[in-house]
């Protein structure tokens, strides 16, 4: 990288200095009387920084300008900014055009240890942890330096020495400078045991569970020291130590002092049979059901104890003895006092038949329906009991005796009193016909569909009759005579009259092409690829149409989109579709070629190849500094180098070519101010 920029700039020194040569003649005669002499002075630079600086001073005339590496003169001789590890060129000019020049190399400064001849001491001290506790602390201060911080084996650094909630073991402290100077310190932190001559004594009362049952306790207590928590069975500590709900069993309860320290006590509950010598006594009472129903009931009452529940052929127990909705059977009656002690009874429910020389009368009136319709009815009233619910044919009970909407048929009329007793009726209707000499006339109109889609109508019209509805291919009737959505088919549309009386008549819609008299016209208008463009692709297609409505658009057979445009397209044939909103179609082909190179391209172009690629620098066999200006693509991407070097600097062309005249920079400049593009 150094060799390039040494070559950069010696290319750049001598460019400079054929251009001064050449452009200032100053008579021989006065710059060798009176000779400008150059004077510099430089401030080397740090490491990898640039902060390096060259002071340049003339005399030998007046005037004096200065220029660092070929750049444009300027009125100080002060560069800053400067690169270590680089030579650079400083040319001296008066009002005369004499010159001087100097050759400065900038040096490197070698970085500074800080920590250079420090030494930092590290003192800790300790106190150690109570055995399986995390409880010891360090203490570290250092010393040979400031603003210290301190790191516990290599961990974040902290303002403070203090570490503290630690185990035993080994540890090290790390101190760090403010200037980053390092020391070390080690430490070993041991372990105590608090609980040495220590003994924990527990004591325990116990309440013994009943038999069967987990209602036992423990009650401990413990010295031996304070903060004492409590354990059963090797279970979760706790701060009561008072242990309920058990069953019968050996237990160990450990009892443990803030310190750690532990005693335990072995505890047995044996069970106690609260129900030994006692009986319990179950009498009933019994309500037997009626036949056919769940009416009947039991009441048990028990003694031998107290605070009685009572359960039923072993379901759930209850603080009532009394057990309703029963049905004929065999059941069992289970007491149980409040010590869990319990005594059965069983018991069974006969038949009770409250019907017995009872006798119910229905009678009926009728309605008969209308011939196809279900709007015939029945009315029944019994008698001989009380509170009737009546049934049609086996359904269920209901309040009323009226029956509607019924068809002509025979149905069976059932009453049953509020004692459950039947009683029953059978009853013909017979069916009227309300269409007799009746003639349902159906007129018919259509709209026919598109072929292909379900946009055709059918209107009907019925004479002979009132309140029609209108069925389409045995449907759902409606209130409108027209159906609509209708595809190409044959349709039966029927009327029906309020009384029910029938009419009908059928149509056939057939589909229309709505394509026939459609005449879709494309143009196109087309936008070609201009190369050494972003993106590389930027062809366009936008296409119009016309001669119908509603259009889409696809390229080459793809998806239709509601966008005419196409971009982003390379060179290339395409095939452009139009699609309108009755689906009618149509096709072009559109090419998409390359632009020409624009005129203030074109210019610039033949310029550039003609001055700078005819020492063969900038070609093919070239490639001066990357640039191939054989290829167009190039000269595109390097229009900021050829502004650089060929309109602002003029170090391009390299001599002995002659530097661009105004009129050729001009051309250069349009260019570049155009857009500097393929197309410009």
């Amino acid at each position: 990288m150094k060799n390039s920029l040494t070559f950069f700039f010696s290319l750049l020194f001598f460019a400079a200095v054929f251009f001064i040569a050449c452009e200032h003649e100053i008579p021989h005669d006065y710059c060798a009387t009176d000779p400008i002499t150059l004077t510099v002075t430089k401030t080397d630079a740090n490491s990898n920084q640039d902060n390096g600086s060259i002071l340049a001073t003339a005399t030998g005339g007046s005037g004096f300008v200065y220029s660092l590496n070929g750049a444009p003169f300027a009125d100080t001789g002060y560069f800053s900014g400067l690169h270590a590890n680089m030579t650079y060129q400083v040319v001296a000019k008066n009002s005369w055009g004499c010159t001087d020049t100097a050759l400065v190399d900038i040096g490197e400064i070698a970085p500074v240890d800080p920590c250079a001849g420090v030494t930092v001491t590290v003192n800790v001290t300790n106190t150690n942890a109570t055995a399986n506790q995390s409880n010891g602390t360090i203490t570290a201060a250092a010393s040979g330096a400031s603003g210290f911080t301190y790191s516990l084996n290599n961990g974040a650094f902290q303002a403070s020495g203090n570490f503290t909630g630690l185990a035993a073991g080994n540890y090290t402290v790390t101190a760090k400078s403010s200037d980053g100077c390092i020391g070390t310190g080690q430490t070993i932190i041991g372990s105590t045991n608090p609980c040495s001559g220590v003994t924990v004594a527990v004591t325990t009362t116990k309440v013994d569970p009943t038999t069967g049952q987990s209602n036992g306790s423990i009650t401990a207590s413990a010295t031996g020291g304070s903060g004492f928590t409590f354990s059963l069975n090797n279970g979760a500590y706790q701060a009561s130590g008072n242990f309920t709900g058990l069953a019968a069993g050996n237990y160990l309860v450990t009892a443990k002092n803030s310190n750690g320290c532990t005693g335990v006590k072995n505890v047995t509950l044996v069970a106690i049979n609260p129900c030994a010598g006692v009986t319990v006594t179950v009498s009933t009472t019994k309500v037997d059901p009626t036949a056919g129903q769940s009416n009947g009931s039991i009441t048990a009452t028990a003694t031998g104890g107290t605070g009685f529940t009572y359960s039923l052929n072993n379901g759930a127990f209850q603080a009532s003895g009394t057990f309703n909705g029963l049905a004929t059977g065999n059941y069992t009656v289970t007491a149980k006092n409040s010590n869990g002690c319990i005594g059965v009874k069983n018991v069974t429910l006969g038949t009770a038949n409250p019907c017995a020389g009872v006798t119910i009368t229905v009678s009926t009136t009728k309605t008969d329906p209308t011939l196809g319709l279900s709007n015939g009815s029945i009315t029944a009233t019994a008698t001989g009991g009380t509170g009737f619910t009546y049934s049609l044919n086996g359904g269920a009970y209901q309040a009323s005796g009226t029956f509607t909407g019924l068809a002509a048929g025979t149905y069976t009329v059932t009453a049953k009193s509020s004692q459950g007793c039947l009683g029953s009726k059978t009853v013909t209707l017979t069916s009227v016909n309300p269409c007799t000499g009746v003639n349902i006339a159906v007129s018919l109109t259509k709209t026919d569909p598109t072929m292909n889609q379900s946009n055709g109508t059918i209107t009907a019209t019925a004479t002979g009759g009132t309140g029609f509805t209108y069925s389409l291919n045995n449907g759902p009737y409606q209130a409108s005579g027209t159906f609509s959505g209708l595809a190409a088919a044959t349709y039966t549309v029927t009327a029906k009259s309020s009384q029910g009386c029938l009419g009908s008549a059928s149509i056939t819609l057939t589909g229309t092409n709505p394509c026939t008299n459609t005449v879709i016209t494309i143009s196109n208008a087309i936008v070609n690829v201009t190369p050494c463009s972003t993106p590389v692709n930027n062809g366009k297609i936008t296409v119009t149409a016309s001669g119908s409505s509603g259009y889409t658009y696809n390229l080459n057979g793809g998806a239709y989109q509601a966008s005419n445009i196409f971009s982003g397209l390379a060179t290339g044939s395409f095939t452009v579709g139009v699609k309108d909103l009755n689906g009618c179609t149509k096709t072009s082909t559109a090419t998409v070629g390359t632009a020409p190179r624009g005129p203030l391209f074109d210019q610039a172009r033949s310029l550039i190849l003609s001055r700078c690629g005819a020492s063969n620098c900038h070609t093919n066999g070239g490639n001066k500094a990357g640039y191939n200006f054989d290829n167009d693509c190039n000269i595109v991407t390097a229009w900021s180098a050829i502004k650089a070097s060929c309109v602002t600097s003029n170090s391009m062309p390299n001599s002995p070519q002659p530097q661009l005249t105004a009129a050729e920079k001009a051309t250069l400049n349009n260019w570049i101010n155009a857009g500097h593009g393929y197309g410009n």
